[in-house]
């Protein structure tokens, strides 16, 4: 059993440090990483049950989409589609447009820099 550190330089997050918050139908978000707050790096966890999906979300940070459950699919506009399943992850770079979405309950870690992205 590990032992849960949370200090400036160093911390172990947890899926449930944070509350859950909507983001659409079928789509939730807990920023654990985020919330830390003392690197650039921002993230956490997304839930997804499979019934709704996020369009046209232009990232404004390079993010790094890794499946913990389940299965991830994001397509970019006008462009090829990625699937990650359980092991694998997906990079994604500032600027693309994508649409995320699951097709079945999935469990997504998920990490972008820089963290204060929306403040830019």
């Amino acid at each position: 059993m590990g032992t849960t550190l949370s200090r400036p330089g160093l911390a172990v997050v947890k899926e449930g440090d944070v509350p859950w918050s909507d983001v659409t139908q079928g789509m939730e978000i807990t920023r654990g990483l985020t919330q830390a707050g003392f690197t650039t790096l921002g993230g956490g966890w997304v839930r997804m049950d499979g019934s709704g999906e996020l369009a046209g979300w232009t990232l404004k940070y390079d993010e790094v989409l890794y499946c913990v459950s389940g299965e991830i699919e994001v397509e970019e506009q006008d462009g090829p589609t990625a699937v990650a399943q359980a092991g694998e992850a997906i990079l994604l770079g500032e600027g693309t447009t994508v649409t995320y979405r699951a097709r079945k309950p999935s469990l997504i870690f998920f990490v972008l820099n820089p963290r204060d992205w929306a403040d830019r």
